[in-house]
């Protein structure tokens, strides 16, 4: 003989109950907001870095070879400090 099978959990408005915890962050927000934080540092550290140098063989080029490579020779990063 089969095994009765429970009536469905229903809500007040019919619709079925969902499990508990579903929808919802299971990882703790600080350490994904710190994650992200440590990534970006990296990122931005990188590029400053990436900056400099195109910034110093710029600047080592002679005057007269920036005047022909013109603006578009130029790094496009803003200059870093």
């Amino acid at each position: 003989m089969p095994a009765k099978k429970r009536p469905i959990k229903r809500g007040p408005k019919g619709g079925k109950k969902h499990q508990p915890g579903r929808g919802r962050d299971r990882k703790s927000s600080l350490a994904k907001k710190q994650r992200f934080a440590r990534k970006a540092a990296k990122k931005r550290q990188d590029q400053n870095g990436d900056a400099r140098t195109a910034w110093e063989e710029w600047d080592k080029l002679p005057d007269d070879e920036k005047r022909l490579l013109g603006p578009a020779g130029e790094p496009k990063m803003p200059r870093p400090k």
